[in-house]
């Protein structure tokens, strides 16, 4: 916490309310959101525990309210691939370097919410071993980048249990799976004193972003809730280039005489700097 500037810190508080906004309408989309701009100013390593912890406290205020409309029967199959697939994912989060994975996340969470928006849908109704398979893949995701929810989506949008089932459904799944990846983040020792205080300094804006979310979802038809949740945006890609626009804005928010000055031209350098130290 201590490289955070106000600006970083006012770009992280808005991204996770807006992101709590979409958590507490649809029960999902909170890791998709954040693994894709907090990456942007943070490693994958550091972040995914930290987006792990908001989503289990998100399930625990959520699960008390939706509990009785729960499709347990299927959750038991998606656990079970779920459960096999978070090692190997976690395995990759620690073994690939930082901006392969910055590639691979956003790659992967493009092609699947691209699938969320065209309204894919299976013929038939899945097997266990094929619901199996979802959990599997959605494993490999969450524990890569605490972002496993795409495939698990399309898995309940597709089925015709229900909006008020599925989105109850996807909050306990998520909260089983989160609490799975935590072990294994613990086991790897990517937990620290700073995951812990990154998480509790922006539960605020989370919840109060959630409560939001709710009271839309509570008056909303099935009809218009499916079509807002398959026309959410996919975020784009973030690819690794040589000196990434990104990389150049990390170093502006986070300070630095060296870093400001490819901003900010070499003539009234003196008034400049008074202006940042005050501004930063």
């Amino acid at each position: 916490m201590s490289g955070f500037t106000p600006l970083l810190f006012a770009y992280v508080f808005a991204a996770v309310f807006l992101a709590g906004i979409v958590r507490g309408a649809t029960g999902f989309g909170f890791s998709m959101i954040m693994i894709v701009l907090l990456t942007l100013f943070f490693p994958p390593a550091q972040v995914a525990p930290v987006i792990l912890f908001w989503e289990v406290l998100a399930s625990i205020g959520h699960l008390p309210f939706v509990y009785k409309q729960v499709h347990w029967k299927s959750l038991r199959w998606l656990a079970l691939g779920v459960a096999l697939g978070t090692p190997f994912g976690v395995y990759c989060l620690v073994s690939i370097p930082v901006d392969a994975m910055r590639l691979i996340i956003n790659a992967v969470v493009l092609i699947l919410t691209s699938m969320l928006y065209c309204g894919l849908r299976p013929k038939n109704a899945p097997t266990p071993p094929q619901t199996t398979g979802v959990g599997l893949l959605a494993g490999v995701i969450n524990g890569a980048s605490a972002n496993g929810g795409p495939p698990i989506i399309l898995f309940f949008l597709s089925s015709p249990l229900g909006a008020a089932v599925g989105r109850a459904s996807l909050i306990a799944f998520f909260l089983f799976t989160d609490v799975w990846a935590s072990l294994f983040y613990w086991q790897q020792g990517l937990i620290s004193l700073d995951t812990i205080i990154f998480t509790l300094v922006f539960m605020v804006p989370m919840f109060g972003g959630m409560w939001f979310g709710n009271r839309w979802f509570s008056t909303v038809d099935e009809a218009r809730f499916r079509k807002v949740v398959l026309a959410l945006p996919p975020p784009p890609p973030h690819p690794p280039p040589p000196t990434p626009p990104s990389l150049h804005l990390q170093r502006f928010l986070t300070g630095g005489e060296a870093a400001r000055k490819e901003f900010v031209p070499a003539t009234g350098e003196r008034e400049r700097e008074s202006f940042w130290g005050k501004f930063l």
